[in-house]
């Protein structure tokens, strides 16, 4: 079979690799749409976080873990599951024409519902990421929520925020693409950090927190979720620390995105204002789950996120492109 693996730093190859081949209760996907995360531009642009790819024969790794497929084969059988179904799942190796689900992994076999197309269910992934990150946070109607980092974690958040709550927000990036996609989606008011400085908006718009004995203005959002994370490239505050500036006293930080390096953070402003920091990793089987009902549902629609698919044969202008966050916002592979 074709797949797409990782050899190195802005390398990934299309080439033939064996076919998996399935153990009693094991079933196999025909790979129908699969997308690009964060994690796999982390790999794909520096090399790290390399062991989250499926090593294949010829030393690569092949990644991709939010995808969606057609069942082809089954060895014997497996629950809830026949041949034909579409389904979307998670695992490592999804730029790949076939995938193997383990038998104690079919449970995580979910049926795509009628009028979902296998595109728009290979990002039930990332909006369940996004769903464990506004659980986390447990948002009250009327609060005000900021939302930094407009890709597919960040607008994800923004759509369950829309689709379960009434508080207000605020999306912040820099880039125009990324930003009116936000306010399609339905973002209260969006910030171009890129154009105007992110902390004095929000104070602005949230109203400024004199802190005793802290020397700096802040801000007064009742949320702020970290969907930026920081670069290695990036050289001015880090995003997590302007989070920690915006939120209020006793407020919420949400970090849902990986640092390719350490931040230097002002710690004291964060004891001092009390603020409660949430590390929010993935996401429960439950929340994988109640992301496709929400997609199904209609209450969340995925497609305007999806900017552009690619057949396999062009995985690596794919990866190239989801790099370019003024074009695009999620890429698929359509193997």
């Amino acid at each position: 079979m074709k797949a797409a693996a990782y050899y190195g730093p802005r390398d990934v190859r299309v080439g033939e690799v064996a076919k998996p081949g399935l153990e009693r209760g094991d079933v196999l996907l025909r790979v129908r749409a699969c997308g690009i995360c964060g994690s796999d531009l982390h790999t794909y642009r520096h090399g790290l976080f390399e062991d989250l790819g499926v090593p294949v024969e010829a030393g690569g790794r092949v990644m991709g873990h939010e995808f969606s497929g057609e069942v082809v084969e089954i060895n014997g059988e497996a629950a809830g599951v026949k041949v034909g179904d579409r389904v979307c799942t998670v695992g490592m190796g999804g730029n790949a024409e076939y995938y193997r689900v383990p038998a104690m992994m079919s449970v995580a076999l979910l049926p795509i519902p009628e009028g979902i197309s296998f595109e728009e269910a290979a990002t039930t992934e990332p909006l369940a990421t996004s769903l464990h990150a506004v659980n986390l946070a447990a948002p009250a109607d009327g609060e005000t929520h900021v939302i930094i980092g407009a890709g597919i974690i960040g607008l994800g958040a923004l759509q369950v925020l829309k689709a379960t709550t009434s508080v207000r927000t605020i999306v912040v990036d820099i880039s125009d693409r990324r930003l009116e996609v936000a306010r399609q989606l339905g973002a209260d008011v969006t910030v171009n950090a890129g154009r105007e400085d992110p902390l004095q908006k929000i104070v602005e718009l949230t109203g400024p927190e004199h802190m005793s004995f802290m020397p700096v203005m802040t801000g007064r959002a009742d949320t702020v979720y970290d969907c930026a994370g920081l670069p290695l490239d990036y050289t001015g505050t880090p995003v997590l620390q302007q989070a920690i500036t915006m939120t209020k006293e006793n407020g919420k930080v949400v970090v849902v995105s990986i640092f390719e390096k350490p931040p230097e953070l002002e710690i004291n402003l964060l004891v001092r204002k009390g603020i409660t920091l949430y590390g929010s990793w993935a996401w429960s089987f439950d929340e994988f789950r109640h992301a496709l009902e929400l997609i199904g549902s209609g209450k969340v629609d995925r497609k305007p996120l999806i900017t552009h698919t690619f057949p396999l044969d062009r995985a690596s202008e794919a990866y190239e492109t989801q790099l370019k966050a003024e074009e695009a916002v999620k890429v698929l592979i359509l193997p």
